[in-house]
């Protein structure tokens, strides 16, 4: 809590202040001298009457603010150690005296105010929460964007109505097209590391000004801090805490599963925004990817590798992965996102890779420890939500029943995952064909014996024949048992819908098998 010679001069315009000799003393109070030995005092600010300076300059950190212009020859000289700024003789001390006291306990409340703001980082808040303070204290708007300029967070009350373009954001989650064309070019200047600068001042764009505060990590931008002076100017003395402000969302951005710190921010940021649904207008998508030069073939899969603790606890680690995902796949459209890298992945035909592609990608996540699920394709980006979820669910379905495939496909998962879906409501007993549960009462052997026919017999097209053969049976023992099934189910395997319903129970009821051969190990370290 300290202040500079050239703050106070700044505040003390109107009295047409002159700087003799500029220490560089950090002035952290305030006091009146009279005529008579003064004893140095770092930090404090003399003030009183030229007439009442001692004839020879005190020794030590001594700060002097005087009225009139008969100020001593040693003061002038080069070598004197002390401070000393002049008024004119008719200024009223007491009225300058009040103004660097009022700037004193600004500095005081932003330093307390930047201390509530560490409490508050510390003690592992939402971003939610900082933005909450960051309203309370700066008393405007705050809006939090990414690089893309994608709604991420907003604190100020209600709506203000009085912005349009604030208006926008907070209902669309992006801001208007109109907005980007006219700041496009100092956001590439930006990414290029032009700018000198993290305070970016918007001075007619809007109806009130607003300050821009860029959010970088390493020199690149991830997110941009917008301050609307709406309710009051922003004052110089807001902008350390502003900074700070700043670097406390940058500390959570990093922390958080939502956001990584981006290689490509526009593109990368742009991906993100679509996976968590902040961006979801057709035409805005259509005209990021025109406006980011995003080029994609026709069909589009989300790959998601499962990062286990061994990677969360290392961010190295993730940035090796991501490198060796983008070179093995040929694509920079890769994310990090709710603990997952996510590849969007990009192909001319509905074939994601060929059987030798397939095989080495499998040995990659070998080799790398993790698992891959793979999501149906589809032709367009809004559809990567939905996507990302798939190739999340083909993991979580997969890990249940036990599976060791290191690459999984949701098109291979699909009914399993929907039968989970309902057991987490009811029993899957209630989805088998109630003939198979007359089976299931029988004994042990018996069971067996009649669903490995049952079994054989539908695959075969429920045809004797050619059941018999495939299961190395004869034809009447085949015939005899199959008789003895339907006296005791009454199934009609003439039925195409009884047909589909067994083959629905005899899933299930392998994956119940399936989910219980757990031997008490872990298929694969366990995920975040």
């Amino acid at each position: 809590m300290a202040l500079s010679l050239s703050e106070i001069m700044h505040q003390l315009e109107p009295f047409s202040p002159e700087i003799i000799r500029n220490a560089g003393y950090p002035i952290t109070a305030v006091r009146f001298f009279n005529k008579g030995p003064i004893a140095p005092e770092p930090g404090v600010l003399l003030i009183g009457h030229s007439a009442n300076l001692p004839p020879i300059p005190p020794i030590g950190q001594i700060s002097f603010l005087v009225t009139g212009t008969k100020v001593p020859g040693p003061y002038r000289h080069p070598e004197t150690g002390c401070t000393l700024a002049t008024v004119p003789e008719s200024t009223d001390l007491f009225a300058v005296a009040n103004i660097i006291w009022g700037l004193l306990e600004e500095k005081l409340q932003m330093s307390t105010n930047i201390l509530r703001l560490l409490k508050v980082r510390k003690s592992k808040s939402s971003l939610q929460e900082l933005l909450d303070l960051g309203y309370e204290i700066l008393k405007n708007p705050i809006l939090l964007v990414d690089v893309s300029l994608c709604f991420i967070a907003h604190a100020g009350g209600n709506t203000p109505t009085q912005e349009p373009l604030w208006e926008w954001t907070l209902s669309k989650g992006y801001v208007t097209d109109q907005y980007i064309e006219q700041i496009q070019m100092d956001m590439m200047d930006d990414l290029n590391g032009y700018s000198k600068t993290n305070f970016i001042w918007e001075i007619g764009l809007l109806n009130h000004d607003q300050l821009v505060y860029k959010i970088t990590d390493d020199g690149k931008s991830i997110a941009y801090l917008k301050i609307l002076a709406l309710n009051k100017p922003i004052s110089n003395e807001d902008l350390d805490f502003i900074e700070a402000l700043g670097n406390s969302i940058l500390y959570f951005l990093l922390e958080s599963t939502n956001t990584y710190t981006p290689s490509s921010p526009l593109a990368e940021s742009f991906f993100i925004a679509l996976l968590n649904e902040k961006l979801y207008d057709k035409n805005a998508i259509e005209e990021r990817v025109h406006q980011f030069n995003i080029k994609l073939y026709d069909y589009i899969f989300v790959i998601v590798v499962e990062l286990t603790k061994e990677y969360m606890q290392d961010i190295n680690k993730i940035y090796v992965l991501k490198r060796v995902l983008q070179n093995f796949l040929n694509r920079n459209t890769i994310v990090y996102y709710e603990g997952f890298l996510v590849a969007i992945f990009d192909t001319r035909t509905n074939t994601l890779f060929s059987e030798s592609d397939s095989l080495q990608f499998g040995a990659l996540m070998e080799r790398q420890n993790c698992r891959a699920g793979i999501s149906y394709s589809c032709k367009n980006l809004y559809s990567l939500p939905e996507q990302f979820s798939q190739a999340v669910a083909a993991l979580n379905t997969s890990r249940k029943l036990h599976h060791k495939k290191r690459v999984v496909q949701y098109q291979d998962y699909l009914l399993p995952h929907i039968f989970l879906n309902y057991a987490d409501r009811g029993s899957l007993d209630y989805l088998i064909h109630p003939g198979l549960l007359q089976i299931l009462k029988l004994e042990a052997d018996k069971q067996k014996l009649f669903l490995d026919t049952i079994r054989g017999y539908i695959a075969n097209g429920a045809e004797i024949s050619a059941a018999a053969k495939k299961m190395y049976l004869n034809y009447n023992t085949l015939k005899y048992r199959i008789n003895r099934i339907m006296e005791i189910t009454d199934l009609d395997f003439n039925d195409s819908q009884t047909i589909f319903q067994l083959q629905l129970s005899f899933m299930i009821l392998d994956m119940k098998s399936q989910m219980l051969l757990d031997d008490g190990t872990e298929d694969f370290p366990p995920a975040i």
